[in-house]
């Protein structure tokens, strides 16, 4: 049993976008009536994003992709949080069930953590499952304490 991590390139994309749907229908059920909708977006996303603010490690053990992360990187105004207005977020952390407790998410997340110091960010944020927060914990992340609530618009 051989595995290797790498960051995505565009050859990659299509896997990408396999993984990041089963990662969406592994933990928000499966939507089939918005499937060949999401997949043509994703594609077109990680067209235009990949490895210029959008960076994916993949993990493949015996040449199949078994865990995958995405990392975001922006820039707003800066702050005092962010002097050089630049952060990351990363999203889709996945290891399919059959290859979780390897190492493999470990692996994913400081691929990411590089790519988000290269690219200058003040800090990487995440929202954790309670499945992840422990690997969070482990590598670093605390808990962002804050009086704001985060909050959301949906657009109809």
């Amino acid at each position: 049993m051989s595995y290797s991590v790498k960051l995505a390139e565009s050859e990659d994309i299509d896997t990408l976008v396999q993984l990041r749907l089963d990662f969406s229908d592994a933990n928000n059920g499966p939507h089939p009536e918005t499937y060949e909708l999401r997949k043509v977006n994703l594609k077109s996303y990680f067209e235009r994003h990949l490895n210029r603010d959008c960076y994916a490690a993949i993990v493949e053990q015996d040449g199949k992709a078994v865990s995958t992360g995405i990392l975001g990187v922006y820039e707003n105004p800066p702050s005092p949080s962010r002097p050089n207005g630049r952060f990351a977020s990363i999203v889709s952390v996945w290891t399919y069930p059959e290859y979780r407790r390897q190492g493999y998410a470990g692996l994913v997340m400081e691929m990411l953590k590089l790519k988000a110091r290269e690219n200058d960010a003040a800090y990487i944020e995440l929202s954790a499952t309670p499945m992840g927060r422990p690997l969070y914990e482990k590598l670093g992340f605390k808990v962002r304490q804050s009086e704001n609530v985060e909050m959301r618009y949906t657009f109809k």
